[in-house]
């Protein structure tokens, strides 16, 4: 054996022969883990249906083969400026990656909803500058409906075929 393992076991057999020998200090241990748990019950917060943001549009763009940096300048950047002149918008988060990027677009409490989705949906569509072998920019309102789960999928076949793949498993 090691002397790390031979060290955890004497630290154990430590702990239980002090308890053993000294009852009143299990006992306070054991009052105190209950108290703590009892608190803990009536401070924890407790929700059935969480608050979860529901004004926000996402935009998300798939460029096969390019490089967080290329979608970045060639993709973020663009849509970003684009919706410069659309009213209610609170903050932008962009994200790049290895041949996508996704912006989410979080709007000002009040403002509604539809219209400025639609104001994105326009500016996005409007942008011509895009790099020539991208896919059609996908602009969505986030529903009240919540993901359960979030599947990637990868492999050497070609995009088609895992685009074909990822609809039959939707």
């Amino acid at each position: 054996m090691s002397d790390s393992s031979q060290n955890t076991e004497g630290l154990f057999s430590g702990i239980i022969e002090y308890m053993a020998k000294k009852p009143i200090a299990a006992n306070l241990l054991m009052i105190i883990l209950l108290g703590g748990g009892i608190w803990t019950m009536f401070n924890i917060q407790k929700e059935v249906f969480p608050q979860y943001a529901l004004d926000i549009v996402e935009v998300s763009v798939v460029y096969p083969g390019a490089a967080p940096a290329e979608v970045e300048q060639g993709i973020l950047r663009l849509v970003e400026e684009a919706k410069r002149g659309v009213q209610g918008i609170k903050e932008i988060t962009s994200t790049a990656e290895e041949g996508s990027g996704n912006i989410s677009i979080e709007l000002v409490t009040g403002a509604e909803r539809m219209k400025t989705f639609q104001d994105i949906d326009q500016a996005v569509n409007r942008i011509n500058t895009f790099p020539d072998d991208i896919e059609e920019p996908q602009v969505r309102l986030q529903s009240n409906q919540r993901e359960v789960i979030e599947i990637g999928l990868y492999g050497e076949a070609d995009i088609w075929t895992l685009r074909k793949l990822a609809e039959q498993l939707r």
